[in-house]
């Protein structure tokens, strides 16, 4: 959660060899292989009119087609394993995929991951986005709180004490655990940690690594200048000192783990 699948997405969803649905965060293995319901009715409606506000640019045969998709496809139905299958138009071919882009899928557990293997292929790679573990929670805590824009710092820092305290909250930071349960599932070689910092840095070179990592042909993602826009983004995404200190053990703890684990994470992190 808030770290860049929106971005990876928006470029993705261009590339020939991968089968998106319209709806960008489907949430079904979470609802179905966790103790998670984000799939209510209220949920589909929301992304239902969220999604026909968006697309007002489009072409009028293509806003039909979303919109039917959404109306006949998406909404209807007792939310199964064939009605997740159903989803995707075109079943992949060779070395075609179909992607889901849920970032609550990062907090399947193993025995979950397995199951998917199960029901649906047993051929699934996921990649895991990580970034500085507290710039990530102080993203999720301006996304998800909607704050005040006249609140005071003092006050922002007590509401912020409140929502690290969350279920979300930790769950989502519990870097080490969420990736070691897909490992474990999915087998490492199908899971690829991605660092956040390079969406900014050396975007090129990211979305090369996920098209060899998928053994997809290369596509041209267009200049470096569209590539460094920033999408999806939080307002003040740098967190105030007195938020970091409340984030010192999460981002120590997994600091410290993903360091055992080999993962090379940012100088910068280290120092911040």
């Amino acid at each position: 959660m808030k770290a860049g699948t929106t971005w990876v997405y928006s470029f993705l969803s261009r590339h020939p060899e991968i089968n998106f649905t319209p709806e960008k965060e489907i949430h079904f293995l979470a609802d179905f292989y966790t103790n998670q319901n984000p799939l209510t009715t209220q949920h589909l409606n929301q992304r239902l009119s969220a999604r026909l506000k968006g697309i007002q640019h489009l072409r009028a045969e293509r806003q039909k087609s979303i919109q039917e998709w959404y109306e006949h496809v998406y909404i209807p139905g007792e939310k199964t394993v064939e009605w997740y299958k159903g989803l995707f138009n075109n079943k992949p071919t060779g070395q075609h995929w179909n992607a889901d882009f849920s970032n609550l899928s990062a907090l399947i557990s193993e025995q979950g991951w397995q199951k998917i293997t199960e029901d649906i292929s047993n051929q699934i790679k996921a990649i895991y986005i990580l970034r500085e573990p507290c710039e990530r929670l102080w993203s999720q805590f301006k996304f998800s709180q909607k704050t005040d824009s006249k609140a005071s710092e003092a006050e922002l820092i007590q509401q912020a004490s409140k929502f690290i305290g969350t279920r979300s909250a930790q769950v989502h930071s519990q870097y080490c655990l969420n990736l070691d349960n897909a490992r474990a599932g999915l087998g490492i070689e199908n899971v690829k940690p991605l660092i956040f910092d390079d969406i900014q840095d050396k975007p090129v070179e990211f979305l090369r690594s996920i098209e060899q990592f998928l053994k997809i042909s290369e596509f041209n993602h267009s200049n470096a200048g569209e590539l460094k826009r920033k999408i999806n983004t939080t307002s003040n995404n740098s967190p105030p000192k007195q938020f970091r200190q409340l984030c010192e053990s999460i981002t120590h703890r997994e600091l410290e783990g993903l360091n055992r684990r080999g993962i090379d994470i940012p100088q910068r992190w280290r120092l911040t």
